[in-house]
């Protein structure tokens, strides 16, 4: 799967490339999601969880409650960074990688 972003200043390999459209799809629904919620509109039944396939991608064997626990911290806090420009959402995505990267 070829992703081609516009910051490819190093090749990424293609995992790392797949994690990272997930990142920023699963930080865009939860930017989504989460206004929906602000706005009195919540348990929507369609909102999507990305997190375990995201965490298997990156190689996290096992997916326990305290690493799920703060993925979703970390989901919140970068979503919440969000505007509505692909350049920012890219940055978040990469910033949140790397988040998750060094929780190993």
């Amino acid at each position: 799967m070829e992703l081609n972003h516009r910051y490819s200043l190093v090749k990424l390999p293609k995992d790392t490339d797949l994690v990272l459209c997930l990142l920023r799809e699963e930080l865009k629904a939860t930017k989504f999601f989460n206004t929906l919620m602000a706005a009195g509109i919540d348990d929507c039944y369609y909102e999507p969880h990305l997190g375990t396939v995201i965490l298997a991608c990156m190689g996290f064997d096992e997916v326990t409650d305290k690493l799920m626990e703060f993925y979703l911290e970390t989901l919140a806090k970068h979503s919440e960074a969000l505007e509505p420009d692909n350049e920012v959402i890219m940055k978040e995505a990469l910033r949140m990688y790397e988040t998750l990267r060094k929780f190993r």
